[in-house]
């Protein structure tokens, strides 16, 4: 490993050789690539489904402040994260035993944001390839999500390398009582699994989880959309916010709960009835919520595949956290 760099680069290479660094990525490369099956997939339903995936490029190069603005923020979040989540497990880790040099850490953190920034570029441009439409929007597209993914990284990385000058404070963990009470759906044989999940799920949202979703869509709506077509799509953003945070904080939820059970004789099936009562409740509630928005729109039941297909991409994460789980 030259001395430029921390040696844990010359581990983590190691780890994906022999398939830890797959296991990890593997949700979000299967997101990724779910999601560039999504336009041929949306074209062969056919209707109003197969003019969505030319629609999204056009829009971007229409809108180019919104989506670069939100192409920034992901990317400062996600960069902020992880990157500061590595300078820290370096910095106060096993590795802080080692008579390493604290700006080898720093060269470190700045080569892996150059290759996330070169990743970040290649998955847009294959995704919006996959989306298809005209090669001059689709250049425009990438350039408008360019302009907003690299500052971002960059951004994420000065904000990382200045938290070690003043650590994150831990903050109290919000109110966990439900709105409103379920006890209807809690199993007989596990009461406290769905109870656990409404808690887990409310004290994200209420933290503000997949709010980047809903205002993404606000920034979207141009000025002259009608009142009633605005509400629906509204209706139906908050839908998917809303049920694809409930599906991941269900998954870890089960997860820690399965952990938690595994000393004790827990049937397997009985286990996996009682941790989808709810999840199965919340699908329901997020369609009906979508089916008003539809309503709204003047959208057809030829939109349904649509709805489905950003459900299944949007829970992605939630299953492959779920065979994790269950492998474990």
């Amino acid at each position: 490993m030259p001395p430029l760099f921390h040696p844990w680069l010359r581990e983590a290479r190691l780890a994906a050789l022999r398939g830890g660094g797959w296991r990890r990525w593997r949700g979000g490369l299967a997101m990724l690539a779910a999601i560039a099956a999504a336009g041929p997939l949306l074209r062969a339903f056919g209707g109003e489904s197969a003019a969505l995936p030319a629609a999204v490029p056009r829009l971007i190069a229409q809108l180019p402040l919104p989506f670069a603005l939100l192409a920034l923020a992901c990317a400062y979040a996600s960069a902020r994260a992880r990157l500061g989540a590595l300078d820290d497990r370096l910095r106060h880790g096993w590795w802080a035993a080692a008579p390493i040099a604290p700006a080898r850490i720093a060269r470190t953190l700045v080569l892996l944001a150059a290759l996330g920034v070169a990743a970040a570029l290649s998955a847009t441009a294959a995704l919006l390839l996959a989306l298809g439409g005209d090669g001059a929007r689709l250049r425009t597209a990438f350039a408008v999500l360019a302009a907003g993914l690299v500052p971002g990284v960059a951004l994420g990385l000065a904000a990382a390398l200045h938290q070690r000058r003043r650590p994150a404070q831990r903050v109290r963990e919000g109110a966990r009582e439900p709105l409103f009470g379920l006890r209807w759906l809690d199993d007989a044989r596990l009461p406290h699994l769905s109870d656990w999940q409404r808690r887990e799920a409310l004290l994200r949202w209420r933290r503000g989880g997949h709010a980047w979703m809903i205002g993404a869509v606000l920034m979207a709506l141009p000025g002259s959309t009608a009142l009633a077509s605005g509400a629906g799509v509204l209706l139906i953003a908050t839908a998917l916010a809303w049920f694809s945070l409930l599906a991941q904080a269900c998954a870890a939820a089960s997860v820690a709960a399965a952990r938690a059970l595994a000393a004790l004789p827990v049937p397997r099936r009985g286990f996996a009835r009682a941790a989808w009562r709810y999840p199965a409740f919340a699908f329901a509630c997020a369609c009906a919520l979508a089916a008003l928005g539809a309503g709204l729109l003047g959208l057809g039941w030829r939109a349904a595949p649509a709805w489905l297909v950003a459900v299944a991409l949007l829970c992605l994460p939630a299953l492959a956290a779920l065979r994790a789980g269950a492998r474990r």
